[in-house]
């Protein structure tokens, strides 16, 4: 049997990073890729969380993580997300590579976000907002970095000592960051929230009317970060429209709420490669729900395999 390489979170983050990341996200939708072909994931409900199992096939390859999420480990000083990926070749299925799964999740969260944002018509040195503290707030602000250089970046949490921690934290790694205020989220040019919020966070008239929001948080049809009164002054992006009206609790009740309806949502895919959306308009809120899809998964660590075999 092959020996089975274990990627490490220096090598996944250092050597291979977001910027590669990115780009192989991008690359696999420009190529035609349609994440609606993908498989779906499905859930395992445990007493004390929720088992997420996440396969795929793309190519060469194919790919299987399994991550649980547990509310109450960070009370017990645990990883709230934790699990493990492999990786196989997809004619003999025999195992090639594994990683953290919670880590390749980071890294794939962010890059995907950041690959959309490409599309969406940011400004080239945007006012960020960051809605959360935790790890996916500071993943989103560095792959942010590796594709725009912000002005401002402004920090809005309920747990004061956790962004006081992420702001001392970017601090050492020369990235200035301040505790937010409405007036800079009223100022924002982008706004990303990574929140395990069941509620909207702000509204409509708290926010820019041209504002770009990236809502990566909730995975869940009952819970939601960005509310009706935004969405439907929004144009809607989707990783794919059945994905979304499974899992997305942000379009989901927003369409429950006829905020907006079923046919207005854009699929991602249809920003990139020759069917490249001409209606991206910058005048107007760009709204982008992220739930999280295999393919992004397996497209990255593929990838990430890929290099660090070279």
């Amino acid at each position: 049997m092959t020996a089975i390489r274990w990627i490490s979170n220096q090598e996944l983050f250092a050597s291979f990073g977001y910027a590669r990341a990115i780009e192989a996200i991008g690359q696999l939708l420009e190529s035609g890729f349609d994440p609606a072909t993908d498989k779906q994931r499905t859930f395992v409900n445990f007493e004390h969380g929720q088992g997420l199992v996440m396969p795929s096939e793309i190519g060469d390859f194919a790919g299987l993580k399994f991550v649980t999420v547990a509310p109450e480990n960070p009370k017990h000083n645990l990883d709230r997300i934790q699990g493990i990926y492999s990786l196989f070749d997809s004619k003999t299925l025999t195992p090639l590579a594994q990683c953290d799964g919670a880590a390749l999740t980071l890294l794939r969260t962010a890059s995907v976000t950041a690959a959309m944002l490409q599309k969406l018509k940011v400004a080239e040195s945007p006012k960020l907002a960051i809605f959360g503290s935790g790890p996916q707030a500071l993943a989103h602000i560095l792959s942010v970095k590796a594709i725009l250089t912000p002005s401002a970046i402004a920090i809005f949490a309920r747990n004061q000592d956790s962004r006081a921690e992420l702001i001392a934290g970017l601090f050492e790694q020369g990235i200035e960051a301040v505790a937010g205020t409405p007036e800079m989220l009223l100022a924002a040019d982008l706004i990303v929230t990574a929140t395990t919020a069941r509620q909207p966070l702000f509204t409509l008239s708290e926010i820019k009317p041209t504002a770009v929001i990236a809502a990566v948080g909730s995975h869940e049809a009952d819970a939601r970060e960005v509310g009706s009164d935004v969405v439907a002054a929004a144009q809607v992006f989707v990783e794919e429209l059945g994905a979304s009206l499974r899992e997305a609790g942000d379009v989901i009740m927003a369409i429950q709420d006829q905020a907006i309806e079923e046919a207005a949502l854009i699929a991602v895919r249809d920003l990139f490669g020759k069917s490249q959306a001409n209606s991206v308009d910058p005048t107007r809120i760009r709204f982008y729900k992220s739930t999280g899809m295999p393919w992004q998964d397996l497209a990255i660590f593929s990838q990430a395999y890929r290099h660090l075999k070279a």
